[in-house]
């Protein structure tokens, strides 16, 4: 069987931040990337942490599959500095929530355009195909399942089962809805690693984020939970929140799941 990994090329919610305190975990918006062949990238979003991605490869011709869980700009900023995106020789699948392959190609190109960015979506070089997202996919190796979550928009949440592993991706969903709730239980039934939105602190959510869309790391531990997975990564982080406080989430999430953890840039995941 084919050694795969996950990697976490950013993990961060809202915005981009950078400065010293965010060294461990990073500043970067979310963007999950696996190696599914030669040349070949599936990719979870496009975030600024694509371009951390861009700088492992080489100048052959490559093929990206892109997941995208939804169309907020933190998941696509990275998308328009891709550099791959405009060399001709490359091939790039997105499937995206919506209807029909027009829509897909709509909401990427609704923020790929003047005045937002210099050129268009359909300007750049590189081979497109727009697609709506299907409930089964496979590429490479990878199995994938895809799921709606809750968040303002439509977004979507993904298995992804490997050779060896399988990992859930879960970046943006706000837990409380009972049926969104049980079918993202059922989708992470059994997986080794949860990887779940926890952008907010209990306090800061029981103040005033409720109905914004994301979770709590109390959320995150009672999915991993009811689902029963090997193990939790708290993802999504808030731009207000630096080191220290991600880790007193994580402390306080391993008093109730021992094997939590929080997703930092660079970090692999067996598949």
């Amino acid at each position: 069987m084919t050694d795969l990994a996950l990697t976490v090329r950013g993990a961060r919610g809202s915005m981009s931040v950078c400065g010293p305190q965010y060294r461990r975990y990073g500043g970067n918006t979310t963007c999950f990337s696996v190696a599914v062949g030669d040349n070949h990238h599936l990719l979870v979003d496009c975030g600024t942490g694509l371009r951390n991605l861009q700088h492992t490869l080489g100048g052959e011709p490559g093929s990206f599959t892109i997941l995208l869980t939804h169309y907020h700009w933190d998941h696509l900023q990275g998308l328009p500095v891709f550099a791959p995106l405009f060399l001709p020789k490359n091939e790039f699948t997105f499937y995206g929530p919506g209807p029909d392959a027009e829509t897909v190609a709509e909401m990427i190109g609704a923020v790929i355009r003047p005045p937002w960015f210099p050129v268009t979506f359909d300007e750049a070089s590189a081979q497109k195909e727009c697609l709506p997202v299907p409930e089964r996919l496979t590429v490479g190796e990878v199995s994938i399942t895809s799921i709606e979550l809750d968040h303002p928009d439509p977004v979507m949440g993904y298995r992804l089962d490997g050779p060896n592993r399988s990992v859930v991706i879960a970046t943006d969903h706000e837990a409380g809805n009972a049926e969104t709730d049980e079918r993202l239980i059922d989708l992470a039934r059994g997986a080794d690693v949860l990887i779940h939105d926890a952008q907010y602190t209990p306090a800061d959510y029981s103040a005033s984020r409720r109905g914004w869309g994301h979770s709590t790391w109390q959320h995150a531990v009672a999915t991993a939970q009811a689902a029963g997975v090997r193990r939790l990564i708290l993802t999504s982080h808030d731009p207000d929140h630096d080191d220290a406080t991600i880790d007193a989430g994580v402390s306080a999430a391993r008093a109730s799941f021992p094997l939590t953890g929080a997703a930092y840039e660079g970090m692999e995941l067996e598949l």
